[in-house]
């Protein structure tokens, strides 16, 4: 592999480690700053929230980390099992008694001592079966039959067992469109698929009249004056963003989660954010999420394997588009369609696969012997000893010049 290409793939693993790191601890102090009046309220600890957020992301960065020295992440043994795993455990939620509804939406599965988000999961099973499944057929991925069996049915499994989590469907959806793209669908069929996928939200949309009402208000402001309720958690939004001004309140002065803002410590985190960290805060998110995707985008660019660039690109679809419309359902460019903020949020099921995900990323990069060996830290701690004593260099490093090193 050309240096370069090592060089990029060192940087981009770099900048994803970072992003994912400050983005997770932020995550921890904002949801324990976030939780604090309810958790009071309820007679609870205060502490509850962060403790509970923090055994979440240890979950997460173990399981993150088992899977970063995983092989064979997108065998068809490993892949197919995932997807069907997590689909068995959504469709529990569809058509079992053991469905758990909180705050008017049954998304989790309630296992007695524990309740999960199993939408959360699939979309992680999603990203592995689509690397494994569309990479390999090339080709084939031109004719209609071909893409259809299996891809667009799993797809379209995916997408319906978990329509009833409308937010969760529609990040399924951005995902799958996305690996289709990099697997080299046709732009012809892209453009049906496409069409496909808006009369399926239209449909998902227009059988509750709350979502219908939810998109009026969204794109329409005047409609707020006919829809107060409707409006309550975005205007809200609104004021903690406004009255943070530039450097914030301070860290747990918000007043928006004194009851007014709903979910302040979920879907509308960012708020909290905004208010208690300012719009420097809010901007430090956004670059966050920013050197994330472009950090994603290099590995999809670089690496070698078109599994590993189908695989990856739909994690990076998940993530970045999953914060795109948390971020605009706050400043009400998007409807309020609860989806958390990717590892800033809290809730154990969304961090998990989210931690889990970049653990396959990095996964993924170390696939490819010679990646594997230059982000190694042996291989980094050898090149500097040999820079120093004059001895051999790793095969993964040799001709990089002594800048590059």
């Amino acid at each position: 592999m050309a240096p370069e290409r090592l060089h990029g793939l060192r940087t981009a693993h770099l900048m994803i480690l970072t992003a994912v790191a400050l983005l997770t601890v932020l995550g921890l102090f904002m949801t324990m700053s976030a939780h604090t009046i309810s958790a009071l309220s309820e007679g609870e600890s205060p502490y509850q929230a962060g403790l509970e957020q923090t055994a979440y992301a240890l979950i997460g960065i173990v399981v993150g980390a088992a899977l970063a020295h995983t092989h064979r992440l997108l065998g068809r043994l490993v892949a197919w099992s995932a997807l069907a795993a997590t689909l068995v455990l959504q469709a529990l939620v569809v058509f079992s008694p053991l469905a758990k509804c909180i705050n008017g939406q049954c998304n989790w599965l309630d296992l007695g001592f524990t309740s999960v988000q199993p939408s959360e999961f699939v979309k992680f099973g999603m990203a592995l079966w689509l690397g494994s499944v569309l990479a390999y057929k090339r080709e084939a991925l031109t004719k209609w039959a071909d893409l259809a069996l299996p891809a667009l049915i799993g797809i379209g499994l995916a997408v319906g067992l978990v329509a009833a989590d409308a937010g969760n469907a529609l990040v399924i959806g951005l995902m799958s469109f996305g690996a289709l793209m990099l697997a080299g669908v046709p732009v012809s069929k892209l453009a049906v698929i496409f069409g496909v996928f808006l009369a399926a939200g239209y449909a998902v949309v227009v059988i509750a009249p709350h979502r219908v009402y939810r998109f009026i208000v969204a794109f329409n402001p005047k409609a707020c004056d006919e829809l107060p309720d409707l409006c309550w958690q975005t205007r809200q939004a609104e004021y903690s963003l406004a009255s943070g001004g530039w450097f914030g309140t301070g860290l747990g002065a918000s007043r928006g989660k004194w009851s007014y803002l709903s979910q302040a410590e979920s879907d509308f985190i960012f708020a909290i954010i905004g208010e208690e960290m300012g719009l420097v805060g809010s901007l430090t998110v956004l670059v966050l999420f920013g050197v994330l995707g472009f950090g994603l985008f290099q590995v999809v660019r670089l690496h070698p394997s078109r599994p590993v660039q189908v695989a990856v690109g739909a994690i990076g679809c998940w993530i970045e588009g999953q914060a795109l419309i948390n971020i605009g359902m706050v400043i009400k460019r998007l409807p309020v369609i609860g989806v958390p903020l990717p590892f800033v949020s809290a809730g154990g099921s969304a961090l998990i696969s989210c931690l889990a995900a970049i653990g396959v990323v990095f996964g993924l990069m170390r696939t490819d012997p010679e990646v594997k060996a230059a982000l190694s830290v042996r291989s980094r701690r050898a090149s500097r000893v040999a820079a120093v004593t004059g001895a051999g260099r790793p095969a993964a490093w040799a001709g990089l010049g002594e800048g590059e090193r």
